[in-house]
């Protein structure tokens, strides 16, 4: 074997070691990478929050709240759930590391639908009775600020880029656009009968509103407001899109099962069982999993989004609602 031969045959040693070095440094990363996952259910029956840890699919702790507990919000950069107490009036927080209520905002008003923006900062809180919605910075001194919208504002979203508020506002058969830096109405879309929940793809183009008397939703494009409604079962009431804005899982609260539409073909591909008057929809990405809160059977559902099968039952409190965006994951 020749000198050069040599000089070759040790580079390709230390560059084959080197890179099951780095593949094996990579590795160890991504095994220390490891995700806490939980989902926040609020029940309305006995004024508690179920907490579930999604790995597993046990309830780790039952929290006391304030009265009548129905929306839900959280956020992974801050740390925090929020509670929206409708018949207390008042919103309680949630440390999503220790799974401790920290503190409780007095609201003026009856908030029920609640979302947060993306950066952590601002709560946003429909006021079911007198049509307003408040934003309220979520540190220290909260300040307040407060908009009049349509007839009994429910579900709640907002873009990606923080820069827009959706606000579903049932008894006004619209969906109320808000320019959160001034906060003000910049356009109302006309949708059907009764919008509750909303959901809106990760991308920010696609925005749903789920029409609870029209038994439809409305697919609406952000960017053109062109829209097209689907049917789905009898009286829907929330939804939620799959990360890869592929698929869509709507809640339908009379015939107790969950519609499942292809974004794509805009067609259904599945309708699964689920418990008794299923309302809050929200998915655990990480874990591939949908979870439903059913209010007249006192339990969560678990759909795994790559079957779409029940896979789990899990027991939570007296009518279970999480009106929102309720799964978490910590890392």
């Amino acid at each position: 074997m020749n000198l050069n031969t040599k000089i070759k045959n040790v580079i390709l040693l230390f560059a084959t070691v080197g890179c099951i070095t780095a593949c094996n440094d990579a590795q160890h990363a991504s095994e220390k990478k490891v995700t806490q996952a939980y989902a926040y259910i609020t029940n309305q029956g006995d004024n508690t929050v179920s907490i579930i840890n999604t790995q597993n699919n046990q309830v780790v702790s039952t929290l006391k709240v304030g009265i009548s507990p129905v929306g839900v919000a959280v956020s992974d950069k801050t740390g925090r759930a929020y509670i929206s107490n409708i018949d207390s009036k008042s919103i309680s927080i949630i440390n999503t590391r220790s799974n401790q209520i920290i503190r409780t905002l007095n609201i003026n008003g009856s908030p029920v639908g609640v979302a947060l923006s993306n950066d952590g900062n601002t709560l946003y809180a429909a006021d079911w009775f007198d049509n307003r919605v408040f934003a309220i910075e979520t540190f220290a001194p909260h300040i307040t600020r407060e908009l009049k919208v349509g007839n009994a504002p429910a579900g709640m979203i907002v873009s990606p880029d923080n820069k827009w508020l959706y606000i579903a506002n049932r008894d006004s058969d619209d969906i109320a656009v808000i320019d959160t830096k001034t906060l003000s109405i910049k356009r109302r879309i006309a949708v059907g009968k009764h919008p509750f929940g909303l959901a809106l793809s990760r991308n920010g183009v696609l925005l749903v509103s789920v029409n609870v008397k029209e038994d439809t939703v409305s697919l609406i494009n952000t960017n053109s407001w062109q829209q097209q409604k689907i049917k789905v079962g009898y009286h829907p009431y929330c939804a939620a899109i799959t990360q890869d804005n592929k698929t869509l899982y709507v809640t339908n609260t009379q015939d107790d099962n969950v519609t499942v539409i292809d974004l794509v073909s805009k067609k259904t591909v599945a309708t699964i069982d689920v418990g008794s008057t299923p309302e809050g929809i929200s998915i655990d990405d990480a874990n591939h999993r949908a979870y439903v809160a059913n209010w007249g059977s006192n339990n969560v559902s678990v759909i795994d989004t790559k079957t779409n099968k029940l896979i789990f039952t899990i027991n939570t409190g007296d009518k279970s609602r999480a009106f929102g965006v309720f799964t978490l994951n910590v890392e």
